[in-house]
């Protein structure tokens, strides 16, 4: 994952209708991969804040 697309999926994941399935197959990732990066209510886990922080350091 790279920053544009944990943006993308924290955008998406904010959204309360949001059906997360629908929203991994958007940005062309597994729905497992959704989770390892975003939360259900769309806030990033460490994994995105890493790489999120990796990306300014750029």
């Amino acid at each position: 994952m790279d920053k544009s697309t944990i943006q993308m999926a924290m955008t998406a994941m904010s959204d309360k209708n949001a059906i997360a399935r629908d929203v991994a197959k958007r940005l062309g990732i597994t729905t497992t991969t959704l989770y390892e990066y975003i939360n259900g209510d769309g806030t990033p886990k460490e994994s995105a804040y890493k790489i999120l922080q990796q990306e300014l350091l750029t």
